[in-house]
């Protein structure tokens, strides 16, 4: 049985720095008839640190009004102190999600405890479900396999862990005291070897620009041709080593462009894709297939 795909969203802006809304939902249209099984919003990749805070309820209204509650949708809000996340859930506490999303506080922390304080805190501030991203690439402090089992003793609204950890994910899997409790995955290069084992959905941004041929990778998977899988995963890896190559945020906006899905897709500093660059990703999407 598939586990699927869940793209994390990029977020669309003009010049101003104000939302693309008819850009954000064609994304959202192609990545639900590419077979998404679920959509983040304002992850990562979707700018959620970078983002006017005027702006952050315009982009979950237009992601849930967009999916029309075909698939469940998540929204980022993380920050880098309790209060300051309180008050970005709470201007979006009335919305039909299915959970908010919080990375560990990403610039300054001292040790385990601190981390899970912040984790307890915002969960009570909400009466939705909230789920973790470990992204210490990023936020530079690792959750760990003994934090979450804590943090899921005490806090009954935690439902779920984006990672890259393969092993903290196969200990969750196994655990008893997990039942019900989602994992996404985020290690795409990996995906195609966890897949077999039911470790959990892909989740990643670079999903939204490869719809495609990620409805292709999962098809695959489902029914046992791993060659053909590893063949679409490595199309997907090899776009995401050339955006990081010719510099990410130009890159991904190019791809997105390319796509129809037009503003800028990455934070206002980024630079603008040049038209050199855009007929790159136009070359690279097309050898996908994507158009």
């Amino acid at each position: 049985m598939s586990y699927g795909f869940v793209p994390a969203l990029g977020t669309p802006i003009d010049e101003c720095g104000r939302l693309c809304k008819e850009s954000y939902k064609k994304q959202i249209k192609m990545m639900i008839d590419a077979g998404a099984v679920g959509l983040l919003s304002m992850g990562s990749m979707g700018q959620q640190a970078y983002l006017l805070d005027g702006e952050c309820r315009k982009v979950a209204e237009c992601a849930i009004e967009a999916a029309e509650g075909k698939v469940p949708v998540y929204v980022g809000t993380m920050d880098n102190s309790i209060e300051r996340a309180k008050a970005r859930m709470a201007a979006l506490e009335d919305l039909d999600i299915a959970a908010f999303v919080f990375t560990t506080p990403y610039y300054s922390v001292d040790n385990d405890e601190q981390v899970m304080e912040y984790f307890r805190s915002v969960a009570k501030a909400t009466k939705h479900d909230i789920f973790l991203y470990d992204l210490a690439v990023v936020t530079k402090y690792k959750i760990t396999y003994g934090m979450l089992c804590q943090l899921r003793r005490d806090i009954p609204n935690l439902a779920g862990i984006k990672s890259a950890d393969i092993n903290m994910l196969r200990l969750v899997k196994h655990n008893p005291d997990f039942a019900g409790f989602k994992i996404f995955y985020s290690g795409l290069d990996s995906f195609d070897v966890v897949y077999p084992y039911g470790v959990g959905s892909i989740l990643d941004g670079m999903l939204t620009c490869t719809p495609k041929t990620t409805r292709a990778l999962v098809d695959a998977m489902d029914s046992g041709d791993m060659t053909s899988a590893a063949k679409h995963l490595n199309a997907i890896i090899e776009l995401r080593d050339l955006f990081v190559d010719c510099d990410l945020w130009p890159a991904y906006t190019a791809a997105m462009n390319v796509l129809g899905c037009e503003g800028k897709h990455g934070p206002d500093w980024s630079a603008t894709p040049s038209a050199e660059l855009t007929e790159k990703m136009r070359a690279a999407l097309t050898k996908m297939g994507e158009i």
